[in-house]
């Protein structure tokens, strides 16, 4: 497992201060979400419903953590766990009071949420089969744990332009999520060396890409290297202020894929003479073979060919299989007494054969792994005992969604509803489904990527469509390429979301007509099935009027009438800088109904909140966080007045805003008060992907006043303590010393390492009295 970063426990109890802070009122919305989604804690669509999303590297869980995420679940008032695309799995419909003792709960498990969501590194996915099926190349696993543990303890990892994916691939001829995630390792040997294929770039969502190919192979030795020269080239070069084209790939659409490889690789360069080799850890002995007696009358019923034709695959470790255990759109609901006790008696009937026997897949369902070919009659009683869906055709359970407008804020269609839909018609009709075991069915709520349907055979996602009045529909997506020569599925047109299950099961009857003479369902795709398919299309384009036919007019699963009423802004792109538009809407707001207000309190009220919105806006750019209206003026004189960004001129105004608050006369001012916002809003506009202003001033210009580099960062937590050093050094010439003063305990042990992976170099760490003296050289 990957371990716990040491900082988590004073994570969460400033979550838990924030969190009282902002159902007293006294935090913002802004600045508890922004604490709060890096966390992995999310608002679902209603409003104060959270839920936690918790980190499982490569899909792993143990059978005694996943017993203990059921019970915290339950006793803190949950009825669902949702496992997902990343191979994580989420407690959903908390209240706030209970997130809090949660992440406590968890830590004393293993597990952790941080990191689940904003612009962090998120999840690593690995091939659910790593280490089990015959055809992989060698067992990613260990190699996704290490760098999980190493990334995750990184205080920059949580301060992004974006959100950071990563996957390996244990077997070279499947890429699959490799090559559409932003850093991709696929496992490859050379000359009797194990290694790696490296893609990046590659990303789902607005203008999707898969990954460039940066290097044919690593060896294993440079995995936290290159994963830390991406990162940091990510940070750095990043657009840290159009969330809409913050994904690394738009760096390579910027400035072209020759010139942005050349710079990562550059990058590369530079991390390979200061970060660690990783060297692989000896691996786990697993108790191999397990000592298991089935019971003497044990007796299976007619179904258990079938079944274990479906979901059961010999393991290259012989007198062993894997089994698939579905769960039906990732959900595992908790409501159920009966059946939750039937869950708890397979997991502890899994748990007698090790802890490495379960992985969530990015389809939504559970791997076990491990199971004695022996056990396999009594493992198959306990899941039909459970209701998990074994008797269901593999393809049916395999239809991936997002959670859709069901929860998510973003959400635009129930995608959940068009997937159970879809999954009826395939059961309730003669196909013959096991024929078709491989093909994958995603569907997303909206255009964004979370059901990765550009990842599919056939993908879709929802859209609004018109006539004379708005109803649910689906872009429909064919035929991605998930092997050698990645792809992703193309875009054929729009269909009405109520003929989607039509359209699916109308598609795969054609190609079974003519299975025989295609190698897959993909090269049928490309060809004849696309001209299928856009013949349907056109059939389904006409929508009958609201007076003829309302269904058209209600999403799948949905009591009312289709509407976008609701739908919210997304916590995805929850971080730090949504902080600045805050204040950069109120500057905008407040001048705006200044124009027309002749109330002369009122007048001077709102001149007074532009004075302080912009004195505040770009002090999280310096790692500032005020505690009072004065530390934010006292802040912006230090930061940006005195270091020369902002003109000196400004300064009376800032001082009187401060001093006297409301209670001065701000109205014959207002021209100075305009140009300081207007100031403030360039300088914002001239901020570069470093965090650095490019003001015109000469480098030399925007130094503070003294000649010592010096920070007293006592009493400033993690990650912010980073962020001000980082922020330091950017503002430095090459070969210069800074020095900090640092707390002991978690700033000591986190700061310098953090400093040595940017690439510079501690010259000295020494303890004075109760805190440490740091010297850093910027390299």
């Amino acid at each position: 497992m990957y371990k716990i970063p040491d900082t988590l426990d004073e994570d969460i109890a400033r979550f838990g201060l924030l969190a009282g802070g902002y159902r007293d009122g006294q935090v913002g919305a802004v600045q508890f979400k922004a604490f709060r989604v890096p966390m992995g804690i999310y608002e679902q669509r209603k409003d104060d419903v959270y839920m936690i999303r918790i980190r499982a590297t490569g899909g792993v869980i143990t059978p005694e953590q996943l017993l203990r995420v059921i019970d915290i679940a339950r006793r803190h008032g949950s009825d669902l766990l949702h496992i997902t695309t990343r191979q994580e799995i989420q407690i959903q419909n908390l209240l706030l009071e209970e997130i809090e003792p949660i992440l406590r709960e968890l830590k004393a498990v293993g597990l952790s949420a941080k990191g689940g969501g904003g612009n962090t590194v998120r999840n690593i996915l690995v091939s659910e089969g790593s280490g089990i099926f015959r055809e992989e190349v060698f067992d990613a696993t260990p190699h996704a744990m290490a760098l999980t543990t190493r990334l995750i303890a990184e205080p920059d990892s949580y301060l992004l332009p974006r959100k950071m994916k990563i996957a390996f691939s244990s077997d070279d001829r499947q890429i699959d999520y490799a090559a559409i995630n932003d850093l991709g390792f696929v496992a490859k040997i050379r000359d009797g060396k194990r290694g790696f294929r490296v893609y990046a770039g590659g990303g789902g969502g607005s203008s999707p890409s898969v990954g460039w190919l940066l290097f044919e192979f690593i060896p294993e030795s440079e995995l936290f290297a290159v994963a830390g020269a991406l990162k940091k080239m990510f940070s750095e070069h990043g657009n840290r202020k159009n969330k809409h084209k913050a994904r690394l790939r738009y760096i390579f659409y910027k400035l072209g894929e020759e010139a942005t490889l050349r710079l990562i690789r550059e990058y590369c360069d530079e991390a390979r003479k200061t970060v660690p080799p990783f060297v692989p850890e000896a691996p786990v002995a697993e108790a191999l073979p397990v000592v298991y007696t089935p019971p003497a009358d044990i007796t299976v019923d007619s179904g258990y060919p079938l079944w274990k034709k479906r979901y059961v695959t010999a393991q290259k470790q012989d007198g062993y299989s894997s089994v698939l255990a579905p769960f039906a759109l990732g959900n595992l609901p908790l409501d159920n007494q009966t059946r939750m006790d039937a869950v708890k008696k397979w997991l502890h009937f899994v748990a007698q054969f090790g802890q490495h026997t379960l992985r969530f897949t990015t389809t939504q369902n559970i791997r076990l792994r491990n199971i004695p070919d022996i056990a396999l009659p009594e493992l198959y009683l306990l899941l039909k005992e459970a209701a998990t869906d074994i008797h269901v055709p593999l393809l049916a359970n395999n239809i991936v969604s997002c959670t859709g407008a069901d929860t998510c804020r973003l959400g635009v269609a129930l995608s959940k509803g068009l997937a159970a839909a879809i999954r009826k018609e395939l059961m309730n009709g003669s196909l013959d489904t096991d024929r078709l075991s491989d093909v994958r069915i995603h569907i997303s709520g909206c255009p964004n990527s979370c059901g990765q349907q550009l990842w599919a055979d056939i993908g879709f996602a929802g859209k609004i469509l018109r006539n004379d009045r708005i109803y649910p529909g689906y872009q429909v997506y064919l035929a991605a390429n998930r092997a050698e020569t990645p792809r992703m599925a193309a875009p054929v047109g729009s269909i009405n979301a109520r003929d989607v299950p039509k359209f699916v099961v109308k598609m795969l009857t054609a190609f079974l007509e003519v299975q025989d003479a295609y190698p897959s369902l993909t090269a049928w795709l490309e060809t004849e099935g696309k001209a299928r398919a856009l013949q349907l299309i056109a059939e389904y384009e006409k929508v009958p009027d609201f007076a003829d036919d309302k269904n058209y007019y209600f999403d799948w699963g949905a009591e009312t009438v289709f509407s976008v009423i609701g739908r919210g802004a997304a916590e995805c792109s929850a971080g730090l800088f949504d902080m600045i538009d805050l204040d950069l809407n109120c500057i905008n707001e407040h001048r705006k109904a200044l124009e027309t207000e002749t109330d002369r309190q009122e007048i001077n009220s709102r001149l007074y909140d532009v004075i302080y919105s912009s004195s505040r806006m770009l002090l999280v750019t310096r790692g500032a966080e005020p505690k009072t209206t004065a530390d934010a003026f006292n802040m912006f004189l230090k930061s940006f007045i005195e270091f020369g960004l902002v003109d000196s001129r400004y300064r009376s105004i800032v001082e009187t805003a401060r001093d006297a608050r409301r209670t001065a006369d701000f109205i014959a001012r207002r021209d100075e008060i305009y140009a300081l916002a207007d100031a403030v809003t360039e300088l914002y506009k001239n901020m570069d992907d470093s965090l650095q202003f490019k003001n015109g001033k000469t480098e030399e210009e925007q130094k503070p006043k003294t000649e010592k580099r010096f920070k007293d960062l006592r009493g400033v937590l993690c990650p912010m303590n980073f962020v001000q050093t980082k922020i330091l050094l950017a503002a430095m010439k090459f070969g210069e010393d800074l020095e900090i003063w640092l707390d002991d305990g978690q700033p000591i042990a986190n700061v310098p390492g953090s400093v040595r992976g940017e690439g510079h170099e501690v010259l000295e760490q020494i303890r004075t009295g109760e805190y440490w003296k740091v010297v850093i050289r910027k390299r």
